[in-house]
């Protein structure tokens, strides 16, 4: 099959979940021995075409929304209309957007387009601008398939559109967070692992919940793995939890395995977040994890063999966090851990997915000419 992939920010360019995924699901594709085109943006003067390992990425300059700042447009929102054109001269079987700009593109060249809803599409948590929300509203509307990263995320999809949508989640590559199986025992290490940036990952309240952590193991640590300055989440700590908190830094994509693999629990207590990656690549290291109720992180953290699930406040975060420690010194926890990230191995189980879902749109797309 001939698939086009188009979002406006590449990775390593930008390291965020969904560049992670669309770069995962490139090389899943290419790999499988599909034709990929991955049509994403640059700041540079002008389109360069650039080809190497199977996949064909076709960058575009992102269009310059002057005074676009105020009505919430960006390239997020105008890159869609740089995608038309190659897609319309590219004529790939399926076009998966990212945005909704891209799968209205995917629309506007007619292509059978998949659309990923890549948050948590939640009442409260839709585009407040008039002209984002409208372009969220007319992809769901206009995609062949709108897809969500989550069961939750599919309600909250049904109550605040009244539209359905396809669970279709991203993956991890399994051999790139390989298992360490020995039991989590020693001084512990709580692993945040998110953008230190976005403050919907709630960076403050681990700081906030690790002094409950401190009182009953005062040798512990928290380790703040991401992109960005922690310094707003940790302006209210007290001497004694700043004394105990690290900063490595977001590190080069090869470092981050090792910090799951060196830590005894990771913790993720972001807002309305509609998968969480990094409890992902947690378990396949054989950590176990904790994450908050929000959005789709409990069908991951949800399984108490190798996680918890807490409210979004300090006191009931750090008892989760309390409690997976003692479960990280199981002897059978790591595999445990490892075996339930299986759900979303890319060659095992998230990549079949989405081949059976392309072959489906690309054989219905065939059915219609005839």
């Amino acid at each position: 099959m001939r698939i086009a992939l188009v979002h406006p920010y590449p990775w390593p360019e930008v390291r965020r979940g969904a560049e992670r995924y669309l770069d995962d699901l490139a090389r899943y594709l290419s790999g499988r021995g599909h034709e990929v085109e991955v049509i994403t943006g640059t700041h540079g003067p002008g389109g360069v075409e650039i080809t190497g390992e199977g996949v064909t990425v076709r960058r575009r300059p992102h269009i310059l929304a002057h005074r676009g700042g105020r009505l919430g447009i960006g390239a997020v929102e105008t890159f869609g209309a740089r995608a038309v054109r190659p897609l319309r001269e590219s004529r790939p079987d399926v076009v998966h957007g990212f945005t909704p700009s891209g799968a209205l593109a995917g629309r506007l060249a007619g292509r059978p387009t998949v659309y990923s809803v890549l948050g948590h599409p939640h009442r409260e948590q839709l585009p407040g601008p008039l002209i984002p929300r409208r372009l969220f509203q007319a992809a769901v509307r206009a995609a062949t398939v709108t897809a969500v990263l989550s069961g939750t995320s599919a309600d909250a999809l049904r109550e605040s559109l009244g539209r359905d949508a396809l669970v279709l989640p991203p993956g991890v590559r399994l051999e790139e967070f390989p298992v360490r199986e020995e039991p989590r025992r020693g001084p512990p290490v709580v692993l945040f692992s998110a953008s230190l940036e976005d403050r919907r990952k709630r960076a403050d309240l681990a700081v906030a919940m690790f002094g409950r952590v401190l009182a009953v193991h005062p040798e512990a640590r928290l380790q703040l793995s991401g992109q960005g300055d922690p310094g707003w989440a940790l302006a209210d700590a007290t001497p004694s939890v700043r004394a105990a908190v690290d900063i490595p830094g977001p590190g080069r994509p090869g470092e981050i395995p090792g910090r799951y693999r060196a830590a005894t629990v990771t913790v993720l207590p972001a807002e309305h977040e509609a998968f969480g990656l990094a409890l992902v690549e947690s378990l396949a290291s054989g950590t176990p994890v904790v994450a908050t109720e929000s959005g789709g992180m409990p069908e991951i953290a949800g399984n108490r063999a190798v996680g918890r699930v807490a409210r979004a406040d300090p006191e009931s975060l750090a008892g989760a966090v309390l409690e997976a420690i003692v479960l990280a010194a199981g002897p059978e926890t790591p595999r445990r851990c490892a075996r339930e990230a299986i759900r979303w191995g890319w060659e095992e189980t998230v990549g079949p997915a989405h081949e059976d879902l392309y072959r489906k749109m690309a054989g219905a797309l065939l059915e219609a000419a005839r």
